[in-house]
This record gives C-alpha cells, structure tokens and sequence, in this order.
C-alpha cells in the first residue's frame, strides 16, 4: 500500500506542478519529510484509517483557479467553484478523499501569516523526478506550536531530537 500511496501523492503534486500551482505540503507529511514518520490520528486520538495529506495554497485568484483546473484534472468536480460570481479563495477549503489517502487544501494555516514568506523559505524534495515543495523547518514548528495539540507539541520534540541527532 505504501507504494501505491507515495504514486498516487506524486501524482497529485505533479498536476499541481503542471498547472503551476503556488503549495506547499504541510502537516505530518511535512513532518515525515523532516525525518519524523508518524501515523496520522483522528482527533480522539485513534489511528487513521487513511493518510492525511494537507496542502497550503496561496490563496490568490489566479492561483485559485490554477488549482482549480489542476483539480479537475484529477478527476474533480469544481464547476460550482469555477462558475462562483465572487469567488474568495482566502476562505476556500477542500477536502477529498482518495483510496488510500484524504487530501485537504487549506487557503490559510494557523501560526502563519504570509503564504508567500513561507513559499520563499520552502523545502523541496524530488522523488522520481517530482518537484515535492514542503514547509520549512523553521515554518512547520511556528505552524505547530500554533496549534498546540498533543500530536504537534510531539511531533515539535521529535523534529529537534532529530534535528540535533543530526548535527552531531
């Protein structure tokens, strides 16, 4: 499964790249990026069934509409959203699910302010090919200790464990 997972992610940041979308992949995936590999959990707790993949977009109009036509393209519906009269991409959240993961795009994230600040301070990894960008060390513990759940300020003390094992 995991394999069919990590295509069917870079499937999805491939259109994304195709289309030119302005992401960022945020959340555990980002963590796992960062060296810390953790199952995604419900908010009680409980392991999910699936994987959780968020995405940060900026939330301008023409990058609204490039990721609009980049979902389409995966098979999306979003002709109500295309067709909008005053469509507001700074309040535009959208929530898929796939086979073997459910994957959000988010047009603000808690803890930081700028899009385009945090774009410029990304991390990208390229796996088989694929432009992978996802949120800077730095960004994702500010993003973290935002949130403040049980599983951020963990995964917080992971990422430094790791980060200082490294160092070593």
């Amino acid at each position: 499964m995991e394999n069919k997972l990590l295509a069917s992610v870079l499937k999805v940041c491939s259109i994304l790249n195709k289309h030119s979308v302005q992401y960022i992949v945020v959340g555990g995936t980002a963590v796992a990026l960062h060296g810390y590999f953790r199952l995604s959990h419900d908010s009680s707790g409980a392991v999910m069934e699936k994987h959780d993949l968020d995405f940060w977009y900026n939330p301008t109009y023409d990058n609204y509409f490039k990721l609009l036509n980049a979902l389409e393209e995966l098979g999306r519906d979003v002709t109500e959203f295309k067709n909008e009269i005053a469509p507001n991409p700074k309040r535009s959240f959208f929530r898929f699910e796939e086979e073997y993961f459910k994957m959000d795009f988010l047009p603000e994230l808690l803890g930081l302010s700028r899009f385009r600040l945090s774009f410029e301070n990304r991390s990208v990894a390229e796996i088989d090919d694929i432009e992978v960008p996802y949120i800077s060390y730095e960004d994702l513990l500010k993003s973290k200790l935002a949130l403040a759940r049980e599983k951020d300020i963990d995964d917080i003390e992971q990422l430094k464990i790791r980060r200082s094992q490294s160092e070593e």
